[in-house]
C-alpha cells in the first residue's frame, strides 16, 4: 500500500498520508514519496494549489517511533548515517515553505511532532473541531526536528512558540487558531467540505501573481527592506506584461469570471 496518495483533479493536487492503522506516523518511505510528489506538482501546469491531509480522521502523530525499523528514520544505526538520513526528508520543509503553488493543509485528529511541522510549512492550514495539537518532541525525549521550532516562531511567534515546545501542551484547534498555529478551526462542518471553497478560489487565482505574491511573503521576512522592494517591484513588472494581466482586464470590463493560463 502506498504510503502516500496523489491525486489531481480539476487544477488541484490532493497529497494524502496513508497509513491510517498507525494514525499516519511519519516514516523515511512516507517523506520521500511526499517529496516526490511535491517536485511534481511543482514542475505540471495542470496543478494550481496542493492540498496536503491524511486519512483516517488524523493528520499525522509524528515520526514512527514503534513501527518497523527499517522505516524509521532514526534507526540508531550510527549517528553519521542517522544524521544523513534526517536530512534527507527533512528537505520537504523547505519545498514545502518554497513550493511554487499555493498550499494548504487540512487538519483532523492528531497533528503533533513531525506531521504538525508539515502542517505548519504549508500556507494555510484548516482544522476540524476534532484536531488536536502537540509539538511532542520533549515527551520522547527528542529536542526537535523537520524545523519545528522555525516554523512555529513564525506562525506563533517568539513566546508562544517557546511556551509550545518547552511545555509540550496539547492544544485544541480553537486555541491553536487563536494564536495563528492554524488559520481556522471549523466548529460544526467537516474541515474538508469548508475549505472546498478556499482551495477552488486559489485553483483560479492567476498563476504568477500567486507565485510573486509568495516569494513577497518569503522576502519580507528575511529581506531589507531596500533589496526586498528591488524583488517586489521586479515580480509585479513580470506580472504586468503578461497575458493574466490583461485577461484580467477584459474579464473586469466585460464583467464576467477571468480566466487565467500562467502566461
Amino acid at each position: 500500500m502506498a504510503e502516500l496518495l496523489y491525486d489531481v483533479d480539476d487544477g488541484v493536487a490532493t497529497m494524502t498520508l496513508n497509513r491510517p492503522d498507525r494514525r499516519n506516523a511519519i516514516t523515511y518511505t512516507l517523506l520521500t514519496e511526499l517529496q516526490n510528489a511535491l517536485t511534481s506538482a511543482a514542475g505540471d501546469e495542470a496543478v494550481r494549489v496542493v492540498v496536503l491531509t491524511g486519512a483516517g480522521g488524523n493528520f499525522s502523530v509524528g515520526r514512527d517511533q514503534s513501527g518497523d525499523r527499517s522505516s524509521r528514520v532514526v534507526r540508531g544505526d550510527s549517528q553519521q548515517e542517522d544524521r544523513t538520513r534526517l536530512l534527507d526528508v527533512s528537505r520537504v520543509i523547505p519545498t514545502l515553505v518554497q513550493h511554487p503553488k499555493p498550499t494548504v493543509a487540512v487538519i483532523r485528529g492528531g497533528c503533533a511532532g513531525a506531521g504538525l511541522s508539515l502542517a505548519l510549512a504549508c500556507d494555510l492550514r484548516y482544522a476540524g473541531a476534532d484536531a488536536m495539537f502537540n509539538t511532542a518532541f520533549l515527551g520522547a525525549g527528542m529536542s526537535g526536528d523537520m524545523g519545528m521550532a522555525w516554523l512555529l516562531t513564525r506562525a506563533a511567534g517568539t513566546s508562544k512558540a517557546r511556551e509550545l515546545m518547552l511545555l509540550s501542551e496539547r492544544i485544541k484547534a480553537d486555541r491553536a487558531a487563536s494564536f495563528g498555529m492554524i488559520h481556522e478551526a471549523f466548529a460544526e462542518e467537516s474541515p474538508e467540505a469548508r475549505t472546498t471553497e478556499i482551495v477552488q478560489r486559489l485553483s483560479v487565482s492567476a498563476p504568477l501573481a500567486v507565485r510573486g505574491a509568495k516569494l513577497n511573503l518569503d522576502s519580507a521576512m528575511s529581506r531589507p527592506l531596500s533589496e526586498f522592494l528591488m524583488d517586489e517591484a521586479d515580480r509585479l513588472i513580470t506580472c504586468a506584461y503578461s497575458e493574466d494581466v490583461e485577461e484580467a482586464r477584459s474579464a473586469f470590463l466585460e464583467k464576467r469570471v477571468p480566466h487565467f493560463t500562467g502566461r
